[in-house]
């Protein structure tokens, strides 16, 4: 046991820790690492592991056999034991790395679908202006558009009751109770809704 010892403060010194620094890494007491190196008492095999991976040398180099009275196959099932808890070490940071990234990568993925989901959203809003009254139950809008596309005027529109207005008025669309609140607008499907600019509007008007 003492000869344990001396080869375990030899291997200390030659790393230039301090018996405080080693009983530190392993949660120890100084005394307790002391009573390794004097020769009264050894570690256990876990401690044994813990050495073995703060000095960079194997539990073969560590133990002196004879005196703790282990056979070549113990030593190498100790250390057999130590390299079995490097490579589940090892194994565990890769899941954990593995998991993280692949958490990444879905989150990555779940908000460009909601920017998406959210532009098309946005797309398929009636925008609500001063400028438009918005209709509702209309089954057909002809428009009378220039040659740049701009309209100019509403020529007629068909109710869904199949009712046609030639050239509708904001008074005749109101009094048939085709005219809903902006603020209405922003819960309803847009493809119920017609925006109608008030201008060609106000242009029929006699």
């Amino acid at each position: 046991m003492i000869e344990f010892g001396i080869t375990l403060k030899k291997i200390r010194l030659a790393k230039g820790y301090s018996q405080r620094f080693v009983a530190e890494q392993l949660n120890l007491t100084r005394q307790t690492v002391s009573k390794w190196e004097n020769g009264r008492g050894y570690p256990d095999f876990e401690n044994l592991v813990l050495l073995s991976e703060l000095y960079g040398v194997s539990i073969d180099q560590l133990v002196n056999r004879k005196t703790l009275n282990l056979d070549r196959q113990k030593v190498l099932q100790m250390n057999r034991k130590r390299e079995k808890v490097l490579w589940l070490t090892r194994q565990a940071k890769i899941l954990v790395i593995a998991v993280l990234t692949v958490l990444v990568v879905v989150s990555g993925i779940t908000f460009v679908i909601a920017q998406r989901e959210q532009a098309r959203e946005e797309a398929e809003t009636v925008p609500i202006s001063r400028y438009y009254v918005y209709a509702v139950d209309l089954k057909r809008v002809v428009l009378k558009k220039d040659k740049t596309g701009a309209t100019t005027g509403i020529i007629s529109v068909t109710t869904k009751n199949n009712e046609k207005i030639q050239h509708p008025t904001l008074t005749d669309l109101t009094r048939r109770r085709l005219i809903i609140k902006p603020k209405i607008v922003e819960s309803m499907d847009p493809d119920k809704v017609e925006a109608l600019s008030k201008a060609p509007l106000a242009r029929n008007i006699k």
